[in-house]
C-alpha cells in the first residue's frame, strides 16, 4: 500500500514537472521561431507590399531573426475554411489569420482550432504593451485573438457628385427618396448596419432594412468595393470605413467621410493563430509584436485605427462626435449576442435575395 502510494506520488511529481517544463517562455518561443525559420501570414491589413516589407524587416531586426515570411492579404472567412479542411486531414499551412470578426474567431474556437494562450506571461517583459492589447478584445475572446484594426463605419461621399451639406447625418436619412438607387451598401447582410440591432433590437433593424431595400441601394460585394464605387463615381454616397476613407484621401481620390450622428458602427478586426499552424512559435511571436510595436510601423503606410488606443486619431474623433451629437456606439458586445443575431442574418439574407 505504502509502495503504491509512493510510486503514485512520484508519478504525479514527474507529470507536474513535465507540465511545467512545457509551459512556454519568451526564450523558448524565440528559440522555436528561429528553428522554424518561416511564417505564413494571411492578414488583409496592412495591405500594401511596402508596409509588409517594412514590418518583416523590422520584426527580423528586432529579434535578430531571418524568417522567410510569406504575407498574402486574404479574407479570414476563406482562410478559416482552408484551415478547417486541412485540420481534418491532420495538416496545416497557415500561421496567422486576419482580419476576422468575432464570429470568424469563434468558428475556429468551436472546433478547438483556436485556444487561449498566456500572452502576457510569455511576452509581458519584452513587450510591455501586451497586457493592454489582450484586454482590448471582447471579453469572450481575450487570450484567443488580438484586435489589430477597428473597422469604424460612417457615411462616405464623392465630393465631385455630392455637396457636403446634402449628405445625410443619420442612418435614418439614408431612407430619403432622393437617395433611391444612389446609395452603395455591402451586400453581405448590409454590414455594418446589423450592429444597430444591438441597440434598437432585431425587429426594428429588420424593419429599417426593408425600407432601405425599397430605396434600391447599389449592393456591392464587400465594404472595400463600396469604397471603390464611391471613388470612381459609380455611387455618390455609401457606408464606408474610416481607414478606407483615409487611404482614399491619401491617394487623392475625391472621397469625404463623417460619422453618423445617431450610431457609430464598429467591428473589431481580429488576428489569431490556429492550432494547426505549421510555425506556431514564429506565429505567436509575430502576432504579439505586430499588435504592439508593429502596428505603429504599419500606421506609417496606412491608417490602422484602434478605438481602444485612446490617443489614436479615430478615438479622438469618436469622442468629439459623441460630445457634439450623442451618437451611440453600435458593436458586438459578446459571442452570445453575435450568435443571437443569426435569426436576423437569415432574415436579411432572404430579404436581399428577394431584392435581387
Amino acid at each position: 500500500m505504502r509502495l503504491g502510494l509512493t510510486m503514485g506520488m512520484a508519478f504525479l511529481a514527474l507529470s507536474m514537472a513535465g507540465a511545467i517544463a512545457q509551459e512556454p517562455t519568451f526564450q523558448s518561443v524565440l528559440d522555436g521561431a528561429r528553428k522554424e525559420g518561416a511564417l505564413v501570414v494571411r492578414v488583409t491589413n496592412p495591405s500594401s507590399p511596402e508596409a509588409h516589407k517594412a514590418l518583416i524587416d523590422a520584426f527580423n531586426k528586432r529579434f535578430n531573426l531571418s524568417l522567410q515570411i510569406d504575407w498574402t492579404p486574404a479574407g479570414a472567412p476563406q482562410t478559416n475554411v482552408r484551415v478547417i479542411a486541412e485540420a481534418s486531414g491532420g495538416q496545416g499551412s497557415v500561421d496567422l489569420i486576419g482580419l476576422g470578426s468575432a464570429e470568424d474567431a469563434d468558428t475556429l474556437r468551436a472546433r478547438d482550432l483556436l485556444k487561449p494562450y498566456p500572452w502576457e506571461k510569455v511576452f509581458g517583459k519584452e513587450l510591455p504593451q501586451i497586457g493592454a492589447t489582450v484586454n482590448a478584445v471582447m471579453p469572450d475572446l481575450r487570450g484567443y485573438a488580438f484586435d489589430l484594426l477597428d473597422a469604424v463605419y460612417g457615411v462616405g461621399w464623392n465630393s465631385q457628385l455630392v455637396r457636403d451639406e446634402d449628405v445625410p447625418n443619420t442612418t435614418a436619412g439614408l431612407l430619403d427618396p432622393k437617395w433611391k438607387g444612389k446609395l452603395a451598401l455591402n451586400a453581405f447582410f448590409l454590414n455594418p448596419l446589423p450592429t444597430i440591432a444591438y441597440i434598437i433590437g432585431q425587429d426594428a433593424m429588420l424593419d429599417y432594412a426593408r425600407k432601405l431595400i425599397d430605396n434600391r441601394p447599389i449592393l456591392q460585394r464587400g465594404s472595400p468595393v463600396v469604397m471603390q464605387a464611391l471613388s470612381v463615381g459609380q455611387a455618390p454616397i455609401g457606408i464606408i470605413t474610416f481607414h478606407g476613407a483615409q487611404r482614399a484621401i491619401q491617394q487623392g481620390q475625391p472621397v469625404k467621410f463623417k460619422f453618423f450622428s445617431d450610431y457609430i458602427m464598429i467591428y473589431e478586426g481580429l488576428i489569431y493563430v490556429p492550432e494547426n499552424a505549421p510555425h506556431p512559435n514564429a506565429a505567436r511571436l509575430f502576432m504579439a509584436w505586430l499588435a504592439t510595436e508593429g502596428v505603429m510601423i504599419a500606421a506609417k503606410f496606412e491608417a490602422m485605427p484602434r478605438v481602444a488606443d485612446t490617443d489614436s486619431d479615430v478615438a479622438k474623433l469618436i469622442r468629439e462626435a459623441q460630445v457634439k451629437t450623442s451618437a451611440r456606439i453600435a458593436a458586438p458586445p459578446s459571442l452570445a449576442e453575435v450568435a443571437n443575431q443569426q435569426k436576423l442574418r437569415d432574415a436579411l439574407t432572404k430579404l436581399l435575395t428577394g431584392a435581387n
